[in-house]
């Protein structure tokens, strides 16, 4: 594979990437403590889409509207029509690049401000929940993203659920494989209701939802397959220990990519986790429609572009996982810095 491959456009449902390449959600902690967007955030997707990433996701937006059930005190609100018209910037600004911009929706659950146990909470409560998701998607709709990404990864509340070991549950949101993934294939199927044909519905994944690993693929299969079936348009695949690699590895999920892939074909796969490189991107693309990158962007957004025009081949990250830290004690989401004033703000207490 040539690296012209990386830059042909793709399409997903009806929207046209100008390339193969994804920037998977980032926490930022960029945002205002009211949960609106800030002026650095705006900067940040100003260098993502100047840095020519064909597809934008945004870091996890709350679709709570309860301020105390972010997972942390910069995380955006997207749970009430008030906040519309602040996070509208977003998809503005990307759009000026001509990139496709999708809004990641999430609850924090047991990742939260307030954590909670979800297997406390009655059939209801979970389905008001995922009313949030559709209402929150709607939202992002009004505002004017071309998608979403349903967040069923990384231990937060979706992915708590889907976990076939942490969900004790006995109603029909527990008990089986398949009453596991059932809030979120009821989620993707009332977006798709409400949002139309033509909204792009994308899902993040974890690649491994058991503790002991038995049988972590087929349950990924079944899930994708779950979720396709259901309306998704592109299944992202990630993990949790993705900061535990070594700085030596690199496609830490392909194996459970590829194992999605040989079963259900017809999935839109994108794989995120150890993606630094004109290398790695082209041994992801071998065998997944798109390629996801996330701390590679974070330390250069522009590190496509300088990919496609020769003068670099390997991002300057160095796998460090200082960026997990550093936004809190030096005001930088990189080793490589610079400070960022709006980090200090935050944090400078």
């Amino acid at each position: 594979m040539d690296i012209e491959t990386i830059f042909t456009p793709r399409q997903i449902n009806s929207a046209i990437a100008k390339n193969r390449i994804i920037r998977s959600a980032t926490n930022d902690h960029l945002g205002n403590p009211d949960g609106t967007v800030s002026d650095a955030q705006i900067a940040m997707y100003d260098a993502l889409g100047k840095g020519d990433t064909g597809t934008i996701i945004t870091g996890h937006l709350s679709v709570s509207p309860d301020l105390s059930l972010r997972a942390d005190e910069m995380q955006l609100c997207i749970g009430d029509d008030r906040y519309i018209d602040g996070l509208r910037r977003i998809p503005e600004k990307i759009h000026e690049y001509g990139a496709i911009t999708i809004a990641q929706l999430s609850l924090a659950g047991p990742r939260g401000l307030n954590p909670f146990d979800f297997n406390n909470l009655s059939t209801e409560e979970l389905e008001n929940i995922r009313d949030m998701f559709i209402a929150a998607a709607i939202r992002a709709q009004k505002a004017g993203f071309d998608g979403i990404q349903v967040h069923v990864a990384h231990w937060y509340l979706l992915q708590a659920v889907a976990n076939i070991d942490l969900n004790i549950r006995t109603d029909r949101y527990g008990g089986s494989a398949e009453n596991c993934i059932r809030l979120p294939k009821e989620i993707v199927e009332g977006i798709r209701e409400a949002c139309g044909d033509d909204f792009v519905i994308m899902v993040k994944l974890n690649a491994h939802n058991t503790k002991d690993a038995l049988d972590d693929y087929g349950l990924l299969g079944t899930y994708s397959s779950t979720l396709w079936d259901a309306g998704a348009d592109l299944i992202e695949i990630s993990g949790t220990d993705f900061n535990k690699m070594a700085r030596t590895d690199s496609l830490y999920y392909l194996d459970a990519a590829k194992y999605v892939k040989e079963m259900y074909p017809d999935i839109t796969l994108s794989l995120v986790g150890g993606i630094y490189s004109e290398e790695t991107l082209c041994a992801a693309l071998e065998l997944t429609d798109f390629a996801s990158m996330s701390r590679a962007l974070l330390t250069q957004p522009d590190f496509p572009a300088k990919m496609r025009e020769g003068d670099t081949l390997k991002s300057r990250c160095l796998h460090c996982n200082k960026c997990f830290e550093i936004f809190a004690t030096k005001y930088e989401r990189c080793v490589f810095g610079p400070v960022l004033h709006q980090l200090e703000e935050t944090f400078n207490h």
